[in-house]
């Protein structure tokens, strides 16, 4: 069983703009791949998913907010990209299957790729989920809300198997989906890796049964992924429905309910919180005058980048560092600070490029570890506009590495050091060699991404010896950097690599071409 090639292609193109994930820094391999497309197409299409093995996966712990985490996982960038393709390819048969858009029941990642590579409808939103509840709670007196507990790793692998198999997946492509899950698992048959846009679908497919259930018994509700609201008009019935979820989850996957979040609503208490979850809720004027400036700018579209030239004087004076500073200090200043916003605010930050809040989250990177991925993000989104001293700024960022915070976690570590390989301007290469002998593979392969983006060929020439005890994710970083080599030591390296990987011999051919 292959892949068609218009689904591999747009798959490459997805990733190529998206990233693998909104958790990790995107791999590299995607943009040399889309350098190579034509090749890197012509190879992949030729894969027999019946005798393609997955291949290892990097898990690592991120922090949702100062005390919860959750277990992302990065799929090796070609297993990501025959996954989006076989997700695009027969998406629509699960789709199918899923209770029709139209019922305003069903409200999370909806399948309906775009002309702009993503892979769901963007009307179909978290918006949506929660304007509808609004209007659903006018016709009732009581409302339960209810979550399910670690959804995402929870997730019965029989129960994803059977649902391929009723929505008439080919047998290789159900195959190789199960495979891919029990290799990310340990054999462990429960758990879908969580970070991948493409196993969204997945989670939503593995709800269909609860979604037909609750259909079944008459129940009127609203579901965003893990997130459900049914309502009801009595709290009696409120009570009942929370024992009829806990029985219908237990007996469709044995999922749980979360207690903390299990709360029966009156109809007027729902019908406020509906109305603060769909508002900008900004902590203050300040932000408030920035929001309504980007929204100007990009139609309210949160991947619109903004050229930062084209705002006037009076619009940038809302970006100043004293505005932007007081925003970030607010958040921070209460006693459970709001991540989540503060994460969406940073992300609006780099849709402007605006530099203003570089040096706060620096200084205050130890209380802003939850977002870190959204700081690199912002670092990275400011590169053409930040006129301050970058490589004073990447020693400040080494200097945080040595922390006992970003020491403490893997994940810290390799986002605040995949900033090196993406901004050669921080410089600091010696500091960046004296770190590598010390380093886990993972923030190894950030130190060699990093010597392919200042040039580092002298140092890379030192680890040629070493190549073969690297992890299969540093011998791709290494072959990157090998272009910083000679041309001809690079070839003769390149030519003997024994690896019998499909990405390794890619990205060899690629090297060899530069």
């Amino acid at each position: 069983m292959k892949l068609q090639e218009n689904s591999l292609r747009w798959a490459l193109n997805h990733v190529v703009k998206y990233s693998d994930t909104d958790l990790f820094p995107k791999p590299v391999e995607f943009d040399i791949l889309y350098e190579i497309e034509n090749e890197a197409i012509n190879r992949l299409k030729d894969i027999d998913l019946g005798n393609y093995q997955p291949n290892p996966s990097r898990r690592f712990i991120v922090p949702k907010d100062e005390i919860s985490y959750r277990i992302a996982t990065q799929l090796d960038p070609l297993d990501n990209i025959i996954l989006t393709a076989i997700i695009y390819e027969f998406g629509q048969l699960i789709e199918n299957r899923r209770i029709l858009v139209s019922e305003n029941k069903v409200f999370g990642y909806r399948f309906a790729p775009q002309s702009d590579w993503s892979l769901y409808n963007p009307s179909v939103s978290w918006s949506e989920f929660w304007l509808n509840c609004k209007n659903k709670i006018s016709s009732y007196k009581y409302a339960v809300s209810l979550d399910i507990a670690d959804f995402y790793n929870q997730i019965y692998h029989h129960n994803i198997e059977n649902q391929l198999e009723d929505c008439k997946f080919p047998n290789q492509v159900k195959k190789w989906l199960m495979n891919l899950l029990e290799s990310i698992t340990a054999k462990v048959s429960r758990g879908i890796p969580v970070g991948p846009h493409a196993t969204h679908l997945l989670g939503e497919l593995s709800l269909i049964p609860v979604d037909n259930s609750l259909s079944w018994k008459g129940l009127d509700f609203c579901r965003f992924v893990d997130d459900i609201i049914i309502f009801c008009n009595s709290k009696q019935e409120a009570s009942i429905i929370i024992y009829q979820m806990a029985e219908i989850l237990d007996k469709q996957q044995r999922l749980i309910l979360q207690r903390q979040k299990t709360k029966i609503y009156t109809a007027d208490e729902l019908h406020q919180h509906c109305i603060s979850m769909t508002k900008d809720q900004p902590i203050n004027n300040h932000e408030e005058n920035i929001i309504n400036i980007i929204k100007m700018y990009s139609s309210s579209n949160p991947y619109t980048t903004i050229n930062i030239t084209n705002l006037s004087d009076p619009q940038l004076y809302f970006f100043s560092r004293h505005f932007v500073n007081q925003i970030l200090s607010e958040y921070l200043s209460s006693e459970q600070p709001n991540y989540t916003r503060l994460r969406w605010f940073l992300r609006r930050l780099s849709q402007v490029g605006i530099p203003s809040g570089v040096e706060f989250c620096i200084e205050n990177i130890d209380i802003l570890t939850p977002a870190i991925s959204d700081i690199c993000h912002y670092l990275i989104a400011v590169n053409n506009n930040y006129n301050s001293n970058w490589k004073l700024l990447g020693s400040k960022i080494l200097n945080i590495l040595s922390s006992e915070i970003i020491k403490s976690n893997e994940y810290f570590q390799i986002t605040l050091m995949s900033l090196f390989a993406r901004n050669a301007s921080l410089n600091n290469a010696s500091r960046l060699i004296a770190l590598y002998q010390n380093s886990p593979s993972s923030l190894r392969r950030e130190i060699l991404l990093s010597a392919y983006s200042q040039n580092m060929g002298d140092w890379i020439r030192e680890l040629k010896e070493s190549y073969t005890s690297m992890d299969i994710w540093c011998k791709r970083a290494f072959i990157i950097a090998s272009t910083s080599l000679p041309v001809e030591e690079r070839k003769f390296f390149l030519n003997y690599l024994k690896d019998n990987n499909l990405l390794n011999e890619l990205l060899g051919k690629w090297a060899k071409s530069k």
